[in-house]
């Protein structure tokens, strides 16, 4: 089974939305969004990924058996980091001992 290949429109097209969203991303590290710049960093880093994997790794016109390989990669990182934030953020930390009494301690004869 043979596919045309794509115009080299859409390639410019995509490339021109990864160049937006990268002066996008730019331009908002110098807003200081506080909080959430983190939050929009990422979104933005995720769109640009999707975009990258979908149109030059030919993702769009691929097979369902070979989209669900980086599916079930990105699944499983979710997952592995779900399950690493869960057990940060459940544990137990328990107070320090208290610190020897130094001064009490009888002086040792040379």
């Amino acid at each position: 089974m043979t596919h045309a290949p794509p115009s080299w429109i859409r390639y410019l097209v995509v490339w021109l939305a990864l160049c937006a969203l990268t002066v996008l991303s730019w331009l908002l590290s110098l807003a200081h969004l506080g909080s959430t710049d983190i939050a929009v960093a990422l979104a933005i880093a995720v769109v640009k990924t999707a975009l990258v994997m979908l149109f030059f790794m030919h993702l769009v016109e691929a097979r369902f058996s070979i989209v669900m390989i980086p599916v079930a990669a990105v699944f499983f990182l979710c997952l592995l980091l779900g399950l690493t934030v869960t057990d940060v953020a459940t544990r137990k930390t328990f107070p320090r001992a208290p610190s020897p009494d130094v001064d009490g301690l009888p002086a040792i004869a040379d």
